[in-house]
């Protein structure tokens, strides 16, 4: 009883807030401000170090700033997080606390990268960030069978699509992926988009619009590079996928494990109901959050260790 009222009360918030906003023709600056503000009620773990790094592109000497979240002991491999933020805002500083629980609870290394966000940066400009953080790691002595590609909404696209792209390169694929809450298709086409729009209590799909189109530049929204739901999913990496039922994007999570169930991948998804989108962040006060990082945690070691 005493978590339905936490849950109910968190929902209202988030509907006087971020789903309030979300729905409003404000300024990317203003919006990215608003959530930097409000991130700040996810308190990073003691427990994991933080260090702020900028990464060099070896091609064309670009940086890319990107915070490592290091847990005590010894750790077992490394995850590469595509922050979420409908590519216009987010950052490594919303996702903090984030990174913190998955490192401690996977015992990785977590790169958080701040990629350059649309609409001032579009496509590819987030995605050749994430190769050079990609690059990165290799440079620096990690196996492909070492690293996890991992995303949360918007930063969902970026990784499978950078996945797809290692996939077609021939080169050897990382050991696992992450989906939380992904938001892959860009044509929000979906039938839980307009089914849950009232249910929703965290987003709009007028926000998601604005930044997809903004990512998109001048492809079309249901090209797989920026939507990469249609994209061929054969021979990818094992795939975590987490979804909320209440929230619009539930679909683009259960399509994409129907897809790449037929492409031959193995995939988990799980759904967990009530809840809503990124609902993981959101630890310190509902448990079926910490359900759900603990699923992520014993995820990733699962397939670090099967590589090994």
């Amino acid at each position: 009883m005493q978590q339905k009222i936490i849950e109910t009360g968190v929902k209202m918030s988030l509907r006087l807030s971020f789903k309030l906003a979300s729905g409003l023709a404000l300024p990317f600056p203003i919006l990215r401000g608003a959530m930097e503000i409000g991130s700040r009620i996810f308190k990073p773990r003691a427990d994991v170090f933080i260090q702020q790094i900028k990464l060099r592109d070896a091609r064309d000497q670009r940086i890319v700033p990107v915070e490592l979240a290091r847990p005590e002991g010894e750790v077992q491999g490394v995850l590469l997080h595509c922050h979420g933020g409908a590519f216009f805002a987010g950052s490594s500083r919303t996702h903090r606390a984030l990174a913190t629980e998955l490192a401690a609870r996977a015992m990785v290394n977590v790169y958080m990268l701040d990629y350059r966000r649309a609409p001032e940066h579009p496509y590819p400009a987030a995605l050749e960030d994430v190769k050079s953080v990609y690059q990165h790691l290799l440079s620096d002595g990690w196996k492909p069978e070492q690293i996890i590609l991992g995303g949360d909404s918007g930063g969902c696209a970026l990784a499978l699509a950078f996945a797809v792209e290692l996939r077609e390169a021939g080169q050897v694929l990382p050991a696992g992926m992450v989906m939380i809450s992904p938001y892959v298709d860009i044509t929000l086409s979906s039938a839980s988009v307009f089914k849950n729009a009232k249910r929703d209590p965290m987003i709009r799909a007028y926000a998601l619009k604005r930044g997809g189109d903004g990512y998109r530049g001048k492809l079309r929204s249901n090209d797989p590079r920026i939507s990469p739901i249609f994209a061929d999913l054969n021979d990818l990496p094992p795939m975590l996928i987490q979804a909320g039922s209440e929230e619009i994007l539930v679909d683009d999570a259960t399509h994409l494990a129907e897809r790449a169930q037929q492409a031959g991948v193995q995939v988990h998804l799980h759904v967990y109901e009530n809840m809503w989108h990124n609902f993981q962040m959101f630890n310190r006060f509902v448990q079926k959050s910490e359900q759900a990082l603990d699923e992520i945690g014993c995820f990733m070691q699962k397939v670090l260790i099967k590589e090994k």
